[in-house]
């Protein structure tokens, strides 16, 4: 009976910790990555289907955040990207990101760090196709209060310009369709694995049979919940997909831009 009682303090000791930071615990099972890529299956197939987004060659759409708009257009099948706003433009020719007339007025640290950011978060889950990608189902989670399944994605070694981030996709069990994203941040900071950061994707769309998002509410992650709201919003708009690109010299560096190798 002691034996007993000890374990299921033990027990619930541990199931206390999990449910107040999930994204710190993990399945024993080995069968957790193919489960893993099991739901992110589903909830691909919730958003769309991969042969669907597949069949296009490119995604624009407009991002609004806080007074600021900015109009983009993405290469899907490789990642170059054209985007304008007030005051600069911006692009990726895929070897070099540049910026005219004014690298100072990008938002951030770095134009090589910004000029693909809401692409990838309004992107996801379909970019969690990569190559290098690792998906692991981590069980069920309520961060909020309602019940989500959970997966963790990480990245192999040299894959992309942050290999050391970490995602956690926090799927609604019925439709399969992304809640909530959580992450970390290591670009500037490659020792960085903290999880303090979360997306909520709102006001979903059919967008030439796709789902996606008309609003990503972003609020900070403390010990698996979520914390105030950060004040970067996005409210993303004008969306369309494109089966070919006219023109793809838009996406060349142009005479006098300041360059930033990726």
């Amino acid at each position: 009976m002691l034996l007993l009682s000890v374990y299921a303090c033990q027990t619930d000791s541990k199931n206390s910790a999990n449910s107040k930071n999930p994204e710190q615990s993990s399945l024993t099972d080995t069968s957790a990555e193919k489960k893993g890529i099991e739901y992110l299956d589903k909830c691909i197939a919730a958003h769309g289907g991969l042969d669907t987004w597949n069949k296009f060659v490119g995604l624009s759409y407009v991002v609004e955040n806080n007074g600021r708009s900015l109009n983009q257009l993405t290469h899907l099948k490789d990642r170059r990207t054209y985007a304008k706003s007030d005051n600069f433009e911006l692009g990726s020719d895929g070897k070099r990101v540049w910026v005219t007339p004014n690298a100072d007025k990008v938002p951030g640290k770095s134009a090589a760090f910004y000029y693909n950011l809401d692409f990838y978060f309004i992107a996801i889950p379909f970019v969690l196709k990569d190559p290098g990608v690792n998906v692991t189902y981590m069980g069920k989670a309520t961060p909020d209060g309602e019940t989500y399944d959970l997966l963790k994605i990480s990245y192999g070694e040299g894959v992309g310009l942050s290999a050391k981030d970490l995602y956690f996709l926090y799927l609604d069990p019925t439709s399969h369709q992304l809640r909530i994203l959580t992450y970390t941040v290591s670009y500037f900071d490659k020792t960085n694995d903290k999880v303090n950061s979360a997306k909520i994707y709102q006001d979903y769309q059919d967008i030439q049979g796709i789902r996606m998002p008309a609003k990503m509410a972003s609020y900070r992650w403390i010990d698996g919940k979520l914390g105030d709201n950060s004040n970067r919003d996005r409210i993303i708009s004008n969306y369309k997909f494109h089966e070919k690109i006219l023109d793809e010299s838009i996406f060349e560096v142009p005479k006098g831009a300041v360059t930033e190798a990726l």
